[in-house]
């Protein structure tokens, strides 16, 4: 039998879904029901095999067709169909994987072309800052002087984590030492960068504009400036271990602590230099 009861599973799921998600799952449902009817099929894994084949020679996307399947699953789990767990389980493996997500970056040559052409020292700081680091803006927003060891020779950022705070230190590039002794007096007293995050926004496109950089579908914000970094870094062949852990720090703490014991200096010594890649000053 072909046709879906549609009616019991509407009450059963508005207790255990939103109102919205219920709805959406009834339009998946009447367009699986249609399959059922024009193909002569009853409702199960086999046909949801079949139908999975359909929506992706159809064009569907990986995530919608992914999206109706487990839909369509939702429907058996409620109303209690007998579902062979050996079948379901191999369904689940051969779903279309999702695509990855587009990830926005500026090559070197447009970097270099932002940071040389933009007209305020306060901002071609804090972009010199995000890139060579790798870092969010409000980490480098959030930089004291207590954060910039000269002497050493080392900059230390407070790394956001939705868990708290972690803190990471690298060694002071020598354009960037360069660069915050020269714009000195445009800095603050205690935090480097007496400037908001949504002032900061605002000016990016208006100085990407300044160096001739296109959006070309980009989302022309600070934030590309992190990804650009690591785009750049892992075409280079830096590992993506490295990269991910020391400097990008995406892995949970413990993680990271794991990783530095076994880390050496000659690996962390290797990944290029901002300063070397752009070559502004």
């Amino acid at each position: 039998m072909s046709k879906l009861d549609l009616r019991t599973f509407e009450l059963r799921a508005r207790s255990i879904y939103p109102e919205s998600s219920v709805r959406r799952k009834e339009i998946v449902l009447r367009k699986y029901e249609e399959f059922l009817k024009d193909r002569g099929l009853k409702p199960g894994v086999e046909s949801l095999n079949l139908w999975v084949d359909e929506l992706v020679r159809m064009g569907y996307r990986a995530s919608t067709v992914r999206a109706y399947a487990y839909d369509v699953l939702s429907y058996f789990e409620i109303m209690m169909l007998d579902v062979d767990e050996r079948k379901l389980k191999l369904l689940k493996k051969r779903l279309p994987p999702l695509e990855a997500p587009k990830v926005d970056y500026l090559t070197d040559e447009e970097v270099a072309k932002l940071i040389t052409s933009t007209p305020s020292p306060v901002r071609k700081l804090i972009y010199s800052i995000m890139y060579s680091y790798a870092r969010r803006l409000a980490e480098v927003l959030s930089l004291t002087w207590r954060d910039i060891n000269m002497e050493e020779g080392t900059i230390t950022f407070k790394i956001l984590k939705k868990r708290g705070e972690d803190s990471a230190t690298y060694e002071l590039e020598p354009w960037i030492k360069q660069m915050i002794l020269k714009y000195r007096k445009f800095l603050g007293k205690e935090k480097l960068f007496e400037i908001t995050k949504r002032a900061v926004e605002i000016a990016f496109k208006k100085d990407c504009m300044r160096a001739g950089i296109e959006p070309k579908g980009r989302n022309l914000r600070p934030h590309i400036l992190r990804h650009s970094r690591i785009t750049s870094l892992r075409e280079k062949g830096v590992p993506l271990d490295v990269v991910s852990k020391y400097l990008a720090r995406h892995s949970r703490f413990d993680t990271t602590v794991q990783y530095y014991f076994g880390a050496s200096e000659e690996i962390v010594g290797k990944i290029p230099k901002a300063g070397d890649i752009l070559k502004v000053s």
